[in-house]
């Protein structure tokens, strides 16, 4: 063999010695990939609170019939007093921001209190579209007695219930579990 051929061979076996020396270095110096980040589950409708509530704690606590009875009245009134709170919320949340917007106005000059309304009426049409979204993802549930959206695990179906937290097992050492993510 000619002598530039094995000056080639040896400079391409060095620097293919090279890329496999620097990939496992790479590879052993780098950072770990940061931990998984848990998700919660979606949670289920607010107009589902009563009876999500009731069959959860049915089937993690095992209730009697009895039990069930007792505990139905007062999720059930809870129930209402939390969709009262949410209402009366939203309208306060409603007048906070019917004040600020026209505080807003006040102080704007006339070309920027046109665009201000193009932006305030852009804002109202992506919540009505919201609305709509959610009114009619519910009447749809309502239609198919909430089995489409529990079957898949979404909220607002009659069946779903949140899975149980994964178990961890206990140190051998008789120390305290690590905390979730680690």
């Amino acid at each position: 063999m000619n002598r530039t051929f094995k000056l080639s061979l040896l400079v391409a076996g060095i620097f293919g010695c090279g890329i496999v020396v620097g990939a496992m270095g790479a590879r052993r110096l780098a950072p770990p990939p940061p931990p998984a980040v848990e998700t919660t589950p979606p949670r289920p409708a607010p107009e589902g609170f009563g009876p999500n509530t009731l069959l959860r704690l049915t089937a993690e606590l095992g209730l009697t019939e009895e039990q069930r009875a007792a505990i139905e009245p007062v999720i059930t009134r809870t129930g209402d007093q939390l969709r009262a709170l949410r209402q009366e919320s939203v309208r306060q949340s409603g007048a906070l921001i019917e004040a600020m917007n026209a505080a807003v106005s006040g102080e704007l000059t006339p070309e920027q209190r046109e665009k201000f309304e193009v932006l305030k009426e852009a804002q109202r049409a992506r919540m009505r579209a919201i609305m709509e979204e959610r009114q009619r993802r519910r009447a749809e549930g309502e239609r198919t007695g909430g089995e489409r959206g529990a079957e898949r695990g979404e909220r607002g179906g009659e069946g779903w219930r949140r899975p149980p937290p994964p178990e961890r097992p206990a140190p051998a050492n008789g120390a305290p579990p690590p905390p979730p993510g680690t």
